[in-house]
């Protein structure tokens, strides 16, 4: 293991690294971002903008079905779009750029992993926000680069949390800080969609329908697929900033998932 006296965990080194692969690989990072994290949520709103009428007839009908339909959803496209980002990110970080062929191989031999963990986590955290905030904040940063460990490396699903508790030790004052900057900045990204919203088309708490008009939805598409795709990008720079932290720069070494 490589000696980490005289290293520690960069938060431009992340940040410069999500930004390389998204200039280096936009085909993947945005494309997959759009398709498969913007789109499926976008088509459930037209959908449901659509069938508004049928549902209001019983609106507690129309928030269970929305709720289970979104969530299915919203899991079935974040195991899809992490699992393609993570395999794009780490093989920018060895000096390879990968096909959209190649992750999307792994993001679906991967998918079912993913979701597991993805359940897990989310579920673990919930109760810590519920067990007064803070348990949550802190499971959540221990085990902040979970999912990209499911995807790259061969650990199984309670050894990746084990593995996301190892790479994580000894920096997560500095994780927290890299997530309060990236709330920070999503923020700003839904307050200017919001913004470019109202100007560009106006707003009416009487007719919710115009949500649904194409300039909103086209803003809605940009808003997502960027945070889809920085947000995919900025955890898995994470988990390789800490995995060479902890065990030294793998430059020439592919991902276990090629083995």
């Amino acid at each position: 293991m490589a000696d980490m006296k005289d290293r520690s965990v960069s938060i431009g080194s992340v940040f410069s690294r999500a930004f390389g692969v998204m200039g280096n690989n936009p085909l993947v990072v945005f494309g997959v971002a759009l398709v498969l994290g913007a789109g499926p949520q976008i088509l459930y709103s037209v959908l449901l903008g659509t069938n508004r009428g049928v549902l209001a007839n019983d609106p507690m009908q129309a928030a269970v079905i929305g709720g289970l339909v979104v969530f299915l959803i919203s899991m079935v496209s974040r195991s899809l779009v992490s699992g393609c980002i993570t395999r794009a990110t780490v093989a920018y970080s060895q000096g390879h750029r990968a096909s959209l062929g190649e992750c999307l191989g792994v993001a679906l031999r991967r998918a079912g992993p993913v979701i597991v963990v993805s359940l897990l986590f989310g579920i673990m955290v919930m109760l810590g926000l519920i067990l007064l905030i803070v348990p949550g904040i802190m499971l959540a940063v221990m085990w902040s680069v979970v999912v990209p460990i499911t995807v790259e490396e061969r650990t199984g699903i309670f050894g990746a949390f084990n593995r996301a508790q190892e790479l994580t030790r000894g920096a997560r004052w500095t994780i927290f800080g890299l997530f309060l900057l990236i709330f920070l900045i999503g923020l700003g990204i839904g307050l200017v969609g919001v913004l470019v919203s109202t100007v560009t088309i106006g707003f009416s708490y009487e007719n919710p329908a115009i949500s649904s008009s194409v300039p909103a939805l086209a803003v809605n598409v940009i808003v997502l697929t960027l945070a889809s795709a920085f947000s995919s990008a900025l955890v898995t720079s994470l988990f390789v900033e800490l995995r060479e932290w902890k065990d030294g720069p793998e430059d020439s070494k592919l991902g276990d998932i090629f083995a």
